[in-house]
């Protein structure tokens, strides 16, 4: 009897002596796992700030770069409602910047989303309002986009 003939039979309380053969590792799983964190998403946007660890206070290196210049040229209303036209400079040579948001604030309450577009420059209509408003234009990519609050911003009358 060879040893392959060995290998093959067994009876009750034997015990296998064929050695397991493992798959070979592959060198790009370190890759693929880099990948993936590097694409993972948050799953809300409107999370609060938090002082856990998990959370990270620096933003992911594929957050696109800020815009900058930002400008605002508003038409006079009509019918109640305002155009208005936000001006932007691009990032510079960002390869992660894919267009903007335009956030629209009122004083003392949450930023909206009110337009968005991938240049400049960005056209929203809005009712008309006595209130203070700020205009914040975050940058926006695959993997995210910049902090609203942090974002470049001007001041705006709606009146």
């Amino acid at each position: 009897m060879n040893q392959q003939d060995k290998a093959i039979t067994a009876h009750p309380g034997s015990i296998p002596t064929t050695p397991v053969i493992w798959p070979a590792a592959n060198p790009h799983t370190r890759n693929q796992v880099q990948q993936t964190k590097g694409s993972a998403k948050p799953q809300s946007d409107a999370v609060l700030p938090t002082t856990q660890p998990n959370q990270s206070a620096v933003p992911p290196r594929t957050t696109p770069a800020t815009v900058s210049h930002v400008r605002v040229v508003s038409r006079p209303p009509v019918n109640n409602q305002k155009t208005v036209t936000v001006q932007f400079n691009h990032p510079p040579g960002d390869p992660y910047f894919a267009g903007v948001n335009v956030y629209l604030r009122r004083a003392g309450q949450q930023p909206t989303l009110i337009a968005g577009g991938a240049k400049s420059p960005v056209t929203f209509t809005t009712p008309t309002h006595q209130a203070a408003h700020a205009i914040f234009v975050t940058s926006v990519g695959n993997w995210g986009e910049t902090d609203v609050l942090t974002s470049p911003s001007h001041p705006v009358r709606l009146t």
